[in-house]
């Protein structure tokens, strides 16, 4: 196929509490839609869609740069992608077109200041429209156009131990039907009711504190961010920790880099296994520990011995750090033991790293010792939300992390066509409990996914560009000057 035409649009998103992690705090943030037009060779055509919130402060992380330098350092990137794409001469694969995109974007980010991270941004935006408005073309959804290969994806050449390997043997052979949620712990979310003052009482018909996530969604799976301060996160957890439900639950700890010692990352961990009971019931619970090592020192090779002996403790698991498509191999050379998929880091990277992990399992004979997680970059319906979770119901990620439904009020910021045909074709993944709110539906822990498998990418919601603020009339600047 080829691309013959392509638009982009901004959406608001303000926040109904506020996002704490790492070094920033969100009270809203902007959603950039692509629209892509799409053609096959044999003239017909489809539009493509793909989105991702334009977020501050995790891709760049440098100091020196301000909120309005990231968004716009991203706007460029997605522009520059699709420029690169449309040139592609010829009719050409989704895989084939995706790479040189990418490869194009990574040189030519260089040279902008674009760190690896934030150059691959754009080319996975134009990844995920081309699979949709592909699989709408073809009427398969996302998981056979995987199955069959139907995209031309070619993991040898990604990696060399990898030839020959199909997508088909990497991924199962059905879409998980539902997935566990992993509710993310901000931190600035309150703990308690309790904590909450009666001015901060949001009533919006949505839980507010941890404990009252626990006790109305069953709740199981828990991402809990740290802030790289031992004494304060040893003392948060604490909190934490007495308000988990009984019985078996699993934990992530996400450091988004706030810690630049492995040292004091270990003495964190200390504190924990010999704190009190329910401190050392969730040191228990830690399934794996995400980017808690600044990337100036998450891949030092002179750090492999702390790093290692992290992992061996409590499995390490890069983010930020998966910079490049070889990156995952070289942090496993130091001690890691898992990558987490986003999709805006790449959907082809993430199944090339699942089938790297599978690889890695084999060879040292321990299945899951090499893991790749579903993570969240606070995906709001419809586009963006919808299309992570195809993605990872045909990976077969059992478990993700999820924040956009706890930060942001249902589908609150949507036009209300797009609201009622979200309740209507996706009653599995939503619940409307009133009148005025539709919004996710998590019963026992889990979400309903089986909906998305229909025709594309699983959008199956027409979004009217229209009803977006067109790229050329927006600036950063207009962000804070509606939401604060």
């Amino acid at each position: 196929m080829r691309i013959c035409g392509a638009r982009f649009g901004i959406r608001h998103v303000p926040m109904r509490m506020p996002f704490r992690f790492g070094m920033i705090t969100l009270t809203a943030s902007a959603q950039i839609h692509l629209f892509l037009e799409v053609e096959s060779s044999d003239g017909r055509r489809a539009t493509g869609l793909a989105a991702d919130m334009l977020a501050p402060k995790w891709y760049d992380k440098d100091p020196d740069k301000s909120y309005a330098d990231n968004l716009n350092d991203l706007v460029a990137g997605a522009r520059l992608a699709v420029e690169v794409a449309m040139s592609v001469p010829g009719a050409r694969s989704v895989y084939h077109i995706w790479r040189e995109t990418y490869e194009a974007c990574q040189v030519a980010g260089a040279g902008a200041g674009r760190n690896p991270l934030l150059a691959s941004n754009g080319p996975s935006l134009v990844e995920r429209a081309m699979f949709d408005g592909l699989g709408i073309l073809l009427g398969v959804p996302y998981h056979t156009l995987l199955r069959e290969n139907l995209v031309g994806i070619d993991l040898g050449d990604m990696h060399a131990e990898l030839a020959g390997v199909a997508p088909a043997e990497v991924i199962p052979k059905e879409p998980l039907a539902q997935i566990d949620l992993r509710h993310t712990v901000g931190l600035a979310d309150p703990i308690r009711t309790a904590d909450i003052t009666p001015d901060q009482r949001l009533l919006d018909g949505l839980p507010q504190s941890l404990q009252e996530y626990v006790e109305r969604q069953g709740i199981r799976y828990f991402k809990i961010k740290v802030g790289g301060d031992a004494d304060e996160d040893a003392a948060r957890l604490a909190q934490i920790a007495e308000v988990l439900p009984a019985g078996d639950v699993t934990i992530s700890l996400d450091g988004n880099e706030q810690y630049d010692d492995p040292a004091d990352l270990m003495g964190l961990l200390d504190r924990l296994e010999h704190g009190e009971r329910a401190t050392r019931r969730l040191y228990d619970a830690i399934l794996y520990l995400e980017q808690p090592l600044d990337r100036t020192v998450a891949l030092d090779s002179t750090r492999a011995g702390a790093i290692g002996a992290l992992s061996a403790r409590k499995p390490m698991v890069i983010d930020e750090s998966d910079e490049s498509l070889t990156t995952f191999k070289e942090s496993v050379a130091l001690g890691y033991r898992g990558v987490s998929s986003k999709a805006c880091k790449g959907m082809t990277k993430a199944l090339a790293n699942l089938a790297l992990c599978q690889r890695f399992n084999e060879e040292a004979g321990q299945p899951g010792h090499y893991t790749l997680t579903g993570e969240d970059l606070t995906n709001v319906p419809v586009v963006a939300l919808h299309q992570d979770l195809a993605h990872l119901a045909a990976l077969g990620v059992t478990h993700a992390e999820r924040n956009g439904h706890h930060y942001v009020r249902g589908l609150d910021y949507l036009p209300e066509s797009e609201r009622q045909t979200c309740a209507q074709l996706h009653a599995g993944l939503y619940e409307q409990p009133d009148d005025d709110l539709v919004c996710l539906a998590v019963t026992d822990g889990r979400i309903g996914v089986q909906s998305l498998q229909l025709p594309g990418l699983g959008v199956g919601v027409d979004i009217d560009p229209e009803a977006t603020i067109p790229l050329d009339d927006w600036r950063p600047e207009d962000l804070q000057e509606a939401h604060g």
